[in-house]
Order: structure tokens, then sequence, then C-alpha cells
């Protein structure tokens, strides 16, 4: 089980334990019986820790994670991610259980941080041998097309007619596409940091926007307006400026 302790990206491998599996904390399991890549988030967790998260674990699922001379999880078939927040659907309830399932049976542990199951009887113990990359296959010769020369016969015909080019149909005026990018630029043009999640709420659109320490603000777009929450950006100085910047811009729409 590999935990995120904070915002900055960093995973750290703990001991396999369903009491860590709650709303504050984001963690990774590499399960070799099933072949799978589990990552649960839970509802609590910021948006910093959230991506970090979902990113690690997609790339623990293809390289594994090496615990002493041990590579576990490489190339796992199965990557199930789990977002608490999402738990009102029917599939990812069930893959949460499925997970609990998983992690609350009875395990013995190697190294601290390995748990095999003991099985029916004595584990037997194999020789661990050094994990090896399979050679990369030499790349094949590149052979050079051949030229065809082919004898084209210019024939003189009369010049087309000059069509008019078809109107470009833009977008219209105001419109609540244009707020959001407006929205989105004035918060990456005053903060040095910011993120931002896409999602779909009632049958709107919408866009979350963190920038940590700064604000953090849902817009939702409805015909050609964008209602923001909060509406005075969180008030402070830097969030102040972000929404100044925004007004302005949509004010000369």
């Amino acid at each position: 089980m590999l935990m995120l302790q904070d915002d900055s990206g960093e995973v750290s491998p703990v001991k396999l334990d369903a009491s860590l599996i709650s709303s504050d904390s984001a963690v990774i399991v590499l399960d070799e019986i099933s072949d799978t890549c589990w990552v649960f988030v839970g509802r609590a967790v910021n948006m910093p820790t959230r991506m970090h998260a979902l990113r690690i674990g997609k790339s623990v699922a293809k390289s594994g994670y090496k615990i002493g001379i041990t590579n576990i999880g490489m190339a796992s078939t199965n990557y199930v991610e789990m977002l608490e927040k999402d738990a009102g659907d029917p599939e990812v309830a069930a893959a949460i259980d499925r997970f609990k399932e998983a992690i609350t049976k009875k395990w013995r542990f190697e190294d601290q941080f390995l748990a095999f199951d003991p099985g029916p009887g004595p584990t037997p113990v194999s020789e661990k041998r050094p994990f090896r990359l399979a050679p990369e296959p030499e790349p094949a010769p590149v052979v050079p097309d051949t030229p065809t020369v082919t004898a084209i016969t210019v024939t003189a015909e009369p010049e087309p007619a000059i069509s008019e080019p078809e109107p470009v149909v833009a977008a219209p005026a105001g419109s609540a596409e244009q707020k959001t990018a407006f929205l989105i630029y004035a918060a990456v043009r005053n903060a040095d940091l910011v993120y931002t999640e896409r999602f779909e709420r009632d049958g709107k659109m919408g866009v979350k926007i963190e920038a940590p320490g700064v604000m953090v603000i849902e817009a939702v777009q409805e015909g050609d307006d964008l209602h923001i929450d909060p509406a005075d950006f969180g008030g402070s100085d830097e969030a102040s400026q972000i929404k100044s910047d925004y007004e302005s811009w949509v004010g000369k729409l």
C-alpha cells in the first residue's frame, strides 16, 4: 500500500491496513493476486493531492513500485480508480466494496510492507531472482523509397471561377464558453499555480478552479450566463484581482 501524505505528490509505502481507508486519505494498493492497481481517493482530499494520486496510480500500474529488491505490480492488467465523492454511482460504490473486501483479508507480511496470502498450509519460500527487463527488439532498417518519375502532359484549361469564401460562424458574443475562457485566463494570469476540473451537474457543464492559498470557485454555464460561486471569488487580494480582470474582459463583449 502506498499513501500520499501531503500536496507534494510524494508517496511512501505503509503497512496494509483497512483503517487507513478514510475520507481524508489517498492510497494506492498494488494487488498481484488479482493483477489490479487500486487507487482510492477520499471525498475530503483536496484537488492537488487527488490529481497527484491519479497520476501516480497510472504510472505505477505500468512500471510497478520497488520495495527493497522486489518490484511490485508491474504492468497490472486492471486499473481501478475510486473517487469517494462519486460513491453515489453504483459502479463506483461496487468498486469500493470490492476494494475494501480485498484488503480486509487475513494477510501475512514480509519486509513490513509486502503482504501475502498465507493460504491453507505453510507457504513455500521461493528463491528471489533479480528482476530483468526483456531486451528491446532492434529497430528494422529504414529502406528509402525508390522515386518514381512520371511524365505529365500539361494541358491549358480555363481558369476556374473564383468562389466567394463561406462566412465563418463565430460564437455569439458574450457566450458562456467565452466567459469561462476569460475566467480561467484571469486565474492563471494572477496565480502561480492553478488546478481546473470539469464537471457536470443537473445537465449543466461547469468548471472548478482552485488556486492554492488564493481561491476555490465553481462556475456553472447556463445558456449565455456563467454563475460563479462564491461571487466574491473568496475575498483575498489576489482573488479580487482575478475577479477584476474577469469582469473587465467580460464587460467588453
